[in-house]
């Protein structure tokens, strides 16, 4: 006899989920640890810590893998709803091959890599800062959190930095804009645009190779087979989806509850030494990327229920990042908790490659604003969340007010250059 699905009334994409994902959570892990939503075509939902760590560890099992033309396994990727467009590499592949390309981009985002860049973040930071300061306002949200990442993304891939907006603003919209906005059709008008300026990149790096990342993707494969065009571009795809709305979100957000939290904001000022175990524990609590999918298969069962082969499977990394069972009292913020093991960038195979840069940009833009507007006040009125958490848990627009400084280099209007 057949088992009956646990069905359980979960949208992620809705505003009572934006609202009270915790609580959520929390009653889904204390009565249905897996429960299957009929939500975007059907999945299960797990949240648990334990069960996340086993999921995010089975790749055999639980497959990341997207098949759109169902050539190979016919799997849909991590997205759910699934994508229907290329694959996004190496996040939506499975062992060996997603070792394969992540060892092709490891070097350039290693920690050494990344301290290269920090030099340069810190000065573009100072400079975003510098063009607001003398007004006493500043839009945490758009007109530093965004970016100051979006910026890192484009000149990390070799492209044009003063056109970062330009070629950022489509992957900003689709994850901010829900499918079926006029805002959102018109971003995927320009991703095509940018997929063809990749493409041509990658051509001309091929020809002409500088030091970018895309030039050491079309470079020497050291003994592995060298990769294609189409390749190329898949990946540097996810660079710019990866790569800028978490650190907005996450900047946001704590902008946001250090507001509100004045006691903590001085301490934090106060000790820099607390920046690093408060950022492990800023990316816990508010878990800017919430979940991911994957496609089970092979019959399994998890936390005691069956699940079947071609199943869909949504992990929650904030639901795993409250449980209490594995970390306590999880819904209160500890600027300085010890052995903080969350799952903000994952974990297993697909563990953020990306997370030395979240990390470094976050420090780098908190410590700015606490040294360089200390008296900020959230403008209550001008605040927006995102009216859905999707894929980015964060704020649209989150201005502050403070009082008014000279800038530190007045008149600069150009951004400073990026590494060679």
């Amino acid at each position: 006899m057949t088992q009956a699905r646990p069905v359980i009334d979960f949208d992620f994409s809705s505003t009572e989920y934006a609202r009270h994902w915790p609580e959520i959570y929390a009653g889904l892990r204390a009565t249905c640890p897996v429960g299957y939503s009929r939500a975007h075509g059907g999945f299960w939902v797990v949240s648990s810590y334990a069960a996340v760590r086993e999921v995010a560890r089975t790749p055999e099992v639980f497959s990341s893998d997207h098949d759109p033309t169902g050539e190979r396994t016919g799997y849909r990727g991590v997205g759910i709803p699934a994508s229907v467009g290329t694959r996004s590499l190496p996040q939506e592949a499975d062992p060996p091959e997603s070792a394969f390309y992540r060892r092709r981009m490891s070097r350039w985002f290693s920690p050494r890599e990344v301290a290269r860049w920090e030099p340069w973040l810190t000065e573009l930071t100072e400079h975003l800062i510098d063009a607001r300061i003398a007004t006493g306002r500043l839009d945490i949200a758009d007109d530093l959190g965004f970016p100051v990442p979006a910026a890192l993304v484009v000149a990390l891939l070799g492209l044009p930095v003063p056109r970062w907006r330009e070629l950022v603003d489509p992957f900003h919209t689709l994850v901010t804009h829900p499918p079926g906005t006029p805002s959102h059709d018109r971003a995927q008008a320009g991703l095509a645009d940018v997929l063809a300026l990749l493409a041509e990149t990658v051509a001309r790096r091929r020809r002409e190779p500088g030091t970018d990342l895309i030039s050491g993707l079309v470079g020497d494969a050291d003994g592995d087979r060298p990769l294609t065009d189409q390749e190329v571009v898949s990946i540097a795809q996810l660079v710019f989806f990866g790569g800028v709305d978490s650190t907005t979100a996450l900047i946001s957000s704590v902008v946001h509850w250090l507001d509100a939290h004045p006691t903590e904001r001085d301490r934090l000022a106060a000790d820099p030494r607390l920046l690093e175990p408060a950022t492990e524990e800023f990316l816990r609590y508010f878990s800017p990327i919430h979940l991911n999918g994957r496609t089970v298969a092979a019959d399994t069962v998890l936390d005691g229920c069956p699940l079947k082969a071609g199943d869909r499977l949504l992990i929650s990394w904030a639901g795993a990042n409250h449980d209490d069972t594995a970390i306590a009292e999880p819904d209160r913020v500890v600027l300085d908790r010890p052995d903080n093991r969350h799952v903000a960038f994952g974990a297993g195979v697909h563990h953020c490659l990306g997370a030395h840069f979240a990390r470094t940009m976050f420090r780098v833009l908190l410590a700015a604003v606490l040294r360089r507007i200390p008296d900020f006040r959230v403008d209550a009125a001008g605040v927006r969340r995102y009216p859905s958490v999707g894929q980015v848990n964060g704020f649209r627009r989150l201005p502050v007010t403070f009082a008014p400084r000279p800038p530190r280099t007045p008149g600069r209007a150009d951004l400073p250059l990026p590494p060679s």
